[in-house]
């Protein structure tokens, strides 16, 4: 009995949260009252039971409509629940008014299936029993004498037995059908659960070995030992402090993965370039300035980091379209890449180089207000010097460039 109890609250909370599939649930309700009026039709007609036959047919009728109505209705409970009620009612209309030797009435043995697809156990079930406790008053008590119809001895009584019967058989394979369903979806979801897992650990996998990369061309330089980690801390706290721009925890990500990663083209540089601890050459700064051409072909096909390779590819653009590779103005690109641009620019002026000491505080926050609308987003530059200015990022009394 506990396990009957538990299914059936199991199966009741599931169609409580499940979602009604609208079409499903307007082609059985148009069967169904097109059966009602065939019925009807046959059995009754203008002739022989107009008042039963007018009733029924209106009822139908509502119901036709109402199946087409909660094609594309956002609420389609309501409607159903009431065309649902109107059937039962005119089920027992025809019982009490009678005709055709009731045999009309036995196609209302299937009202339970009809109910119980159409609106599941929460309403269904109180239906069914509901119209089951009418129908047994109105044949097994002395009303039956009042009706119009006078039904046999043996109709009366086996009528509401079987309804019963039928109901309970109907219920039985309602619940184990549901809890077949709920079983197969909690194995689905299970499932998905474990390959999104699977994937997942396969992306940090994937995205750990891209950035043990990025780290490793960093070391090779004394000067930018542990410059993308650097970038990718700033452009995470610079994203998350902008005005206009509120990104969410997975965008937040994604600009960090992204600036993590936007100097691995330097894996194609020649180490003596990358190397050299005095200034480059024109032809050596022109091979330098092709890492950002690198990078974008190293990260384009990389689905598992959306928008990593815009890092990478866009980070030397400037905001007035004088940078490299492309020459693209920085508001024609998402913020991604606004954002980056500047934290390179930050740390590249918080950092020992091999041409110059690192920068101070002053004239990195001047730098920035010199470079907003030109080198720089204008926002993105207020943001970076309020950052600087509450020492949410700490940069050293350095001497200036």
């Amino acid at each position: 009995m506990q396990k009957i109890k538990e299914l059936i609250r199991e199966v009741y909370h599931y169609e409580k949260k499940s979602e009604i599939e609208t079409r499903y649930l307007s082609n059985v309700l148009l069967w169904f009252c097109l059966m009602v009026f065939l019925i009807n039709l046959f059995n009754n007609g203008m002739k022989k039971n107009p008042g039963i036959y007018i009733f029924c047919l209106v009822v139908c009728v509502i119901g036709v409509w109402d199946a087409f109505h909660i094609r594309n209705a956002k609420n389609v409970e309501l409607p159903v629940k009431v065309v649902t009620i109107l059937l039962l009612v005119s089920s027992v209309y025809c019982i009490y008014f009678g005709g055709n030797d009731g045999f009309q009435n036995l196609w209302f043995f299937i009202a339970p299936s009809i109910l119980l697809l159409l609106v599941g156990l929460p309403f269904g079930v109180p239906c069914c029993v509901g119209y089951g406790g009418v129908i047994t008053v109105l044949f097994w008590s002395t009303l039956c004498e009042k009706m119009a119809y006078s039904y046999a001895w043996d109709y009366r009584f086996y009528y509401p037995v079987f309804y019963w019967s039928f109901f309970l058989l109907m219920l039985v394979t309602d619940l184990l059908f549901k809890k077949y369903r709920i079983e197969q979806e909690r194995e689905q979801e299970a499932m998905e659960a474990e390959v999104r897992a699977t994937v997942e650990e396969a992306q940090k996998l994937m995205i750990n070995s891209v950035a043990a990369i990025g780290r490793m061309i960093d070391e090779k330089d004394k000067y930018t030992r542990e410059h993308s980690q650097r970038v990718a801390d700033y452009s995470r706290l610079i994203a998350a402090n902008l005005k206009s721009y509120a990104p969410t925890e997975k965008e937040l990500d994604q600009i960090y993965r992204s600036a993590l990663l936007h100097d691995i083209g330097k894996i194609a540089i020649p180490d003596a370039i990358l190397k050299k601890t005095y200034r480059l050459n024109d032809e050596e700064y022109a091979i330098m300035k092709t890492h950002p051409v690198w990078g974008r072909k190293i990260l384009a096909g990389l689905s598992f980091l959306p928008q990593a390779d815009y890092g990478a590819s866009y980070h030397h653009e400037r905001y007035d379209g004088k940078g490299y590779p492309e020459g693209i103005r920085l508001d024609d690109l998402p913020y991604i890449v606004r954002i980056i641009s500047a934290a390179d620019a930050l740390d590249a002026m918080n950092s020992n180089r091999c041409y110059r000491k690192q920068c101070g505080r002053d004239y990195i926050i001047s730098e920035f207000e010199k470079g907003s609308g030109t080198q720089f987003d204008p926002e993105v530059a207020e943001t970076v010097i309020y950052l600087i200015e509450e020492g949410k990022i700490e940069i050293p009394e350095g001497e200036n460039a």
